[in-house]
């Protein structure tokens, strides 16, 4: 469980692991995509040649298993984790998957292990083995990547502005804490869509 506030780069690990370990493949599921009872047949399985969580398991490229913010899924799935957490095969009605060699990621924005107890409930916390909790960036970090995203983007206004010219800009926009990579990158393309904007209204004005 890679647990903490959102935009920290839980889902980027996990990438980068699956790129590292895996070939790059994963079987990956957004489980704050399955908000309601339409989606049983999802979890346990409905009909043959229906996708469904033990189809994917079945048809899966790699043994990575990928379930990204896990509190956002509602709790009466739990129990098809429950199966696929505990055995080496994972049924539904439909499909039988050999699970024996899988590695399952799991994310979540809970900010403590006692939280996640309450929230989650013991049955599934004591399912999984490992938590690492990701901190909220420091100033130097928060930093380092404004200047990241700033030069990744130097090709929208290379032309017109320096890498330097943009910071000075955002700068007083970017908080020395509290700040993710998503806020991030927000503000820089606001900063550098006005700057291009304002540089479009002085050439009109010529």
């Amino acid at each position: 469980m890679l647990y903490g506030n959102s935009s920290l780069g839980k889902t980027e690990l996990v990438r980068k692991i699956a790129a590292m370990f895996f070939d790059g493949k994963c079987l990956e599921k957004h489980l704050s995509m399955f908000k309601n009872n339409n989606y049983s047949e999802y979890f346990f399985g409905d009909a043959p040649n229906r996708r469904s969580l033990g189809f994917d398991l079945l048809e899966r490229e790699s043994n990575l298993v990928f379930f990204d913010e896990l509190d956002k899924c509602p709790e009466h799935f739990f129990s098809a984790f429950y199966t696929l957490f505990d055995n080496t095969q994972f049924k539904d009605a439909t499909y039988d998957a050999d699970v024996s060699g899988i590695v399952i990621i799991l994310t979540s924005n809970y900010q403590t292990e006692e939280e996640m107890k309450k929230q989650l409930g013991l049955p599934i916390f004591y399912r999984i083995d490992k938590f690492i909790h990701f901190d909220d960036f420091s100033c130097e970090t928060i930093y380092q990547i404004v200047q990241n995203e700033i030069l990744a983007r130097k090709e929208e206004y290379d032309s017109k502005l320096t890498p330097e010219m943009v910071y000075a800009a955002v700068s007083p926009l970017i908080s020395t804490s509290g700040e993710n990579a998503r806020t991030i990158k927000y503000k820089v393309q606001q900063v550098i869509e006005e700057l291009l904007f304002q540089d479009v209204l002085e050439k009109m004005s010529e």
